[in-house]
């Protein structure tokens, strides 16, 4: 099977991989934070978020920054270096942390990244319409799990992953969206222009 495009362009957008490694990361362990599975089987997070969410993305990302690409570039090295550091976390430290603290260690952990997220969502008013609904909802999945580990409110956990399952079909649907317009030569699934100027 040929997935050769005939229009043959200079180059292409390594974007739609890292799209996917990012959906893909964040439907697993958004699962077991919904209650669907058990937290006993964050392994199965932690693999994949060592090479598909985490060094996949921060490889597309400095492909993008090669290729002039900023936004891009910063949001999957950044989001892939997170996955990296998860994995560091769930592999190497947290089962050193005491119990009393585990709360505090993991808030402390994300609670950052809402920041960035942030600042990340109103640079993304310049792109289009499924991507600021992407930092939306990433925002939407830190907060509460924030807040999770906070208060120990197990409500908030199904909630950010809830809203976690959201977010990775999100960007499925983008990632679907790139390589199908790709290989058929025009746009199959609308993402929509969102542009609010300054």
């Amino acid at each position: 099977m040929s997935t050769a495009n005939p229009t043959k362009p200079a180059s292409v957008d390594p974007a739609p991989l890292a799209l996917g490694a990012f959906a893909l990361t964040t439907f697993l362990l958004s699962w077991i934070n919904a209650g669907y599975a058990s937290p006993a089987l964050i392994g199965t997070v932690v693999a994949t978020a060592w090479f598909y969410g985490g060094i996949i993305q921060v490889l597309v990302g400095f492909w993008e920054l090669k290729d002039g690409k900023l936004f891009p570039g910063v949001t999957f090295a950044s989001y892939g270096a997170f996955w990296i550091s998860f994995s560091l976390f769930n592999t190497l430290y947290v089962s050193h942390i005491p119990a009393a603290s585990a709360g505090t260690a993991n808030a402390l952990f994300l609670a950052p990244w809402i920041v960035f997220t942030l600042y990340m969502l109103i640079g993304s008013f310049r792109t289009n319409v499924v991507l600021v609904i992407a930092f939306i909802l990433v925002e939407l999945v830190l907060v509460p799990a924030v807040l999770g580990f906070s208060g120990g409110n197990i409500a908030m956990f199904h909630l950010s992953g809830w809203a976690g399952l959201l977010l990775a079909l999100d960007i499925w649907y983008l990632a679907a969206s790139d390589i199908l317009a790709h290989m058929y030569g025009r746009a199959v699934l609308p993402v929509g222009a969102f542009h609010v100027s300054a």
